[in-house]
């Protein structure tokens, strides 16, 4: 009996073995707060809600704190998943665009007590007197699992 749980239990996983994991975006593409950087003193919080794909359902919320600072300010970036869509997200990234300097994307960490809750902390970088409005756009994505062809396994 054991013997035939162990090998049905191989089986299974050995069925996941030429899995590919790719991931698809979850909320709005417009899910975006400003932050701005090179202030003289530190901003209250910035926060937005975030929506589903289509812009009409708030599926949470996102808030970056503070909302301003100098050069070199360190920013807590907080995204709260609702309850009824937690399960329907695996990763949390942001992306941040400064005029003239690009974007750079950075994965938020999954609290372990609450599988909605999400953190980064990020210091600001720039030239002695620098001010520019940076733009914290939130990803909420979706695992998406695909089976690998068997053409690609010969």
């Amino acid at each position: 009996m054991r013997s035939g749980l162990l090998l049905a239990l191989c089986a299974l996983l050995a069925c996941n073995k030429g899995d590919e994991i790719s991931f698809a975006q979850f909320n709005a593409t417009s899910d975006t707060v400003l932050v701005e950087v090179g202030a003289p003193e530190e901003l209250p919080a910035v926060e937005g809600d975030l929506h589903s794909s289509t812009g009409e359902v708030v599926v949470g919320l996102v808030e970056v704190s503070p909302g301003g600072g100098p050069i070199g300010t360190v920013y807590d970036i907080v995204v709260v998943v609702d309850n009824e869509n937690e399960n329907d997200v695996d990763r949390v990234s942001v992306q941040a665009r400064s005029p003239g300097r690009g974007a750079d994307e950075y994965d938020l960490t999954q609290d372990s007590a609450d599988e909605g809750y999400y953190k980064l902390r990020l210091v600001s970088v720039g030239e002695e007197g620098e001010q520019r409005s940076d733009e914290v756009t939130v990803r909420l994505w979706s695992e998406k699992v695909t089976e690998e062809s068997s053409s690609s396994e010969e």
